[in-house]
C-alpha cells in the first residue's frame, strides 16, 4: 500500500490547540470523503493523541497528512524530533501517557518512518466500505 498522494496536508504550530485544529481537519476530510460512522471517532481520537505527542515531544511545527487507499485511511503526523515514541505504562489516574497504547489498540496498522530531519508517526484505520462517492467528486 502506497501513500504518496495525500489528499490533505497541513502544518500545525507546536501549541496545545493544534490537537483540536487537527481533529477539525480530519473531521472535515471525513465529510468530504464520505467516511462515516464509528471509524470517524477512532480517526479523531488517534489523531488527537498523535498530534498531542508531536507537540509535547517534537517541539517543532507538526505536519498532518491524510490519505486513503481503498477502504483504508492513513493519518501521518510528522515533527522534527528523531526520538521514537515509546509506549509507557501509565498510572490509571494519570491524565496522559496513553497515546501509543491507544494507537496500538485501535489502529489496524501503525508505524514510524524516521527521516533525516525528524520522524512521521502514522496509523491506518479501515473503513467498512469505500464510499460510493466523495463530496469532492460530486462538486
Amino acid at each position: 500500500m502506497s501513500f504518496t498522494d495525500w489528499s490533505c496536508e497541513t502544518t500545525l504550530a507546536p501549541v496545545p490547540l493544534s490537537s483540536r485544529a487537527a481533529r477539525h481537519v480530519v473531521a472535515d476530510w471525513c465529510i468530504s470523503e464520505g467516511v462515516i460512522g464509528d471509524v470517524v471517532d477512532t480517526l479523531l481520537l488517534l489523531t488527537a493523541e498523535v498530534v498531542t505527542n508531536a507537540v509535547l515531544h517534537g517541539r517543532s511545527d507538526v505536519s498532518l497528512r491524510i490519505g486513503r487507499v481503498g477502504s483504508r485511511v492513513r493519518v501521518a503526523v510528522g515533527d522534527e524530533n528523531t526520538r521514537l515514541p515509546m509506549r509507557r505504562e501509565s498510572d490509571p489516574e494519570a491524565l496522559n501517557g496513553r497515546g501509543i497504547a491507544l494507537v496500538e489498540a485501535l489502529a489496524d496498522a501503525h508505524g514510524v518512518d524516521v527521516e533525516p530531519l525528524g520522524k512521521t508517526v502514522w496509523f491506518d484505520v479501515a473503513t467498512a466500505l469505500a464510499p460510493v462517492r466523495s463530496a469532492r467528486a460530486s462538486a
